[in-house]
């Protein structure tokens, strides 16, 4: 007769949904240093910062980016800098909330819907984003050669899907939170 095999504990669910939680929040903090980072570097080094830009728009001639330039990117990539990190803050808030397991709590629920929404806004502003940045560092070229790159990508509207589709869960979320609330009170 064989012993039966005896395999190790698996741990909880709980435990498992911690490190996951733990996991993100750890992400969230690496994109937003990240993202904060890329945004010096390319103040700090011009060529980096033209690399960046052309990986972004397409524009048949960048010449030399002028301090003016330079300038003007900076104070342009703000707001869409802004919009990553309400955004990857809200992630941080809601992924805070799932490790101390309030998974439908008020704050998770109006995080989740939060991240939606800045993903929504960024979405619409990607496209202007990169629409202005074209004319931005195809200004100095003068008249006649100046460019205005408009385009919409697949990644785009993906990122518009997303937004949707997280919102319309966290829509649900709040609903069945509230539902499963009035049914205790019946109990």
């Amino acid at each position: 007769m064989n012993a039966p095999v005896l395999s190790p504990p698996r741990p909880s669910p709980q435990a498992r949904f911690h490190r996951v939680a733990r996991f993100a929040r750890g992400l969230v903090l690496a994109g937003a240093a990240l993202f904060i980072v890329n945004a010096v570097c390319t103040w700090i080094f011009p060529d980096y910062a033209a690399r960046i830009i052309t990986s972004v728009i397409e524009v048949k001639h960048i010449g030399p980016l002028t301090n003016s330039t330079r300038v003007m990117y900076l104070l342009w990539d703000i707001p869409s800098l802004a919009v990553i990190l309400a955004a990857l803050f809200k992630l941080w808030q809601l992924f805070g909330e799932y490790l101390h397991s309030r998974i439908f709590s008020q704050r998770a629920l109006t995080s989740l819907r939060g991240f939606a929404r800045w993903v929504l806004v960024g979405a619409v502003l990607q496209p202007v984003y990169r629409a202005v940045l074209s004319v931005i560092v195809t200004w100095q070229n003068g008249p006649g050669k100046r460019e205005l790159a408009i385009n919409f990508s697949s990644d785009d509207y993906l990122v518009l899907l997303l937004g949707v589709v997280i919102l319309a869960i966290s829509s649900v979320m709040v609903e069945a939170a509230r539902i499963a609330e009035d049914n205790e009170g019946f109990v």
